[in-house]
């Protein structure tokens, strides 16, 4: 999502005749989109900020400002943390830019060049992150998100469309549906699975992929829609947090283990090889031994194909850091430790699975370490290597027959009858 809402903000600005500085140096304007997830990104946000001040001091007519999540967490408090500062702007006031920047008008003088800037300036040639929703009603205990990013508003479904045939019409092939809470969409009667038919209809889209959904709002509708539409990528990112149903039920997940597992049972039963990835959180406030134990037993009976795993981080102004830590800062490491350790023998077998398996890859680019190979992706989101060819070009699709593994990239041999 951030990634996306900076693609935003370069083509709004670029509406006002700006353009993409070389280096910080040269810069006119530094913006620095940030994240509240965690208190890391905060922590590293900050040291990134401060490294700016030597260009503000160099260059008085530099405008630095701070967007995003922690502009809106922490307020004016930065204005006084960092007084070299120019302004702060919190996910929702990003169309204050041109004003602050520019004044009333326009510094060319004239009406911002024709286009959208509801639209996301593309990152490659291949792949666009296209937003449906932001915001987030679940109100998770640990979670800052819906603090900084608000209650849920979902966008009309005509404007996601013509972003993404837009989109198409630039050579994109692959597009990625971004929310909070992405399957929770609705807008006047349609739901997620609708949007997804819709998406499916546009000429010229080959995969359909969508981060973060929220295991509450799969509903058999949507479930049905994953497994029958064949652009829809087999692959999902599904946040468990805790194995543990009363650690669930105090994060305020809203659904038990066994509703988690059922629906990975019906995705892995319609496809074995069905990419599902995950996030854990280790030492929640409270969390016992055995509690953690049925984390790892979950882990065991999913098997992810991957997982993002986190020692829990108080984040000021959510309920979960008003409740006790009943266990220390080197258990909860030593928890994490053995989550790492356990998710890691999965994720190499799963990767061997894949082993003999012909799969679609959609190349992305050349191999920074060896200009012989071509990095690309499979619908179940695996990274690929693959000899390059001299037809081979960014954005083009190739079948392959996986041959081997590096860790847990796959290895893969272009088919002899693959289209080109």
């Amino acid at each position: 999502m951030n990634e996306y809402d900076s693609a935003r903000i370069a083509a709004m600005l670029e509406l006002y005749g700006l353009q993409l500085a070389k280096s910080n140096e040269e810069a006119d304007v530094i913006l620095v989109n940030t994240c509240s997830v965690r208190a890391k990104a905060e922590k590293n946000a900050i040291a990134r900020i401060r490294d700016l001040k030597k260009l503000k001091t160099e260059n008085k007519s530099l405008r630095i400002g701070i967007l995003g999540c922690m502009a809106k967490n922490r307020g004016s408090s930065l204005l006084k943390d960092l007084p070299f500062l120019d302004f702060i702007l919190g996910p929702d006031e990003y169309r204050k830019l041109p004003e602050i920047l520019f004044g009333a008008s326009n510094p060319l003088g004239t009406a911002p060049i024709e286009g959208n800037a509801e639209f996301a300036k593309l990152a490659n040639s291949y792949s666009a992150f296209i937003a449906i929703q932001s915001g987030c009603n679940m109100r998770c205990s640990y979670c800052i998100v819906p603090y900084v990013r608000g209650r849920e508003q979902y966008r009309e479904p005509n404007s996601v469309l013509r972003e993404i045939e837009a989109a198409v019409g630039e050579g994109v092939s692959e597009i990625t549906l971004l929310g909070q809470t992405v399957n929770g969409y609705k807008y006047k009667g349609l739901n997620f699975a609708g949007l997804l038919k819709q998406v499916a209809e546009i000429d010229c889209v080959e995969r359909i992929r969508f981060i973060s959904p929220h295991p509450h709002h799969y509903t058999s509708e949507l479930l049905d829609v994953l497994l029958s539409e064949k652009k829809i990528s087999p692959h999902v990112h599904l946040p468990a947090q805790s194995g543990s149903n009363s650690i669930l039920k105090k994060m305020k997940r809203q659904y038990t283990r066994e509703d988690f597992l059922s629906i990975v049972k019906i995705l892995r039963e319609a496809n074995p090889f069905y990419g599902i990835t995950t996030d854990i959180i280790c030492g929640y406030p409270g969390e016992t031994e055995e509690e953690f134990e049925e984390t790892l037993l979950l882990l065991e009976e999913a098997r992810f194909d991957n997982a993002f795993m986190f020692a829990y981080s108080s984040r000021k102004g959510t309920p979960s850091a008003l409740e006790e830590e009943l266990i220390t800062v080197e258990q909860k490491k030593a928890r994490l430790q053995r989550v790492i350790d356990m998710q890691n023998s999965i994720t190499l077998e799963r990767t061997k699975l894949m082993v003999g398996q012909r799969e679609k890859i959609l190349l992305e680019k050349l191999s920074r370490r060896n200009s012989g190979e071509w990095l690309g992706k499979t619908g179940n989101f695996k990274k690929v290597i693959v000899n390059a060819q001299p037809s081979f070009k960014e954005g083009m699709y190739v079948e392959c027959v996986i041959k081997s593994f590096k860790g847990h990239t796959l290895v893969g041999e272009k088919c002899s009858n693959s289209p080109i």
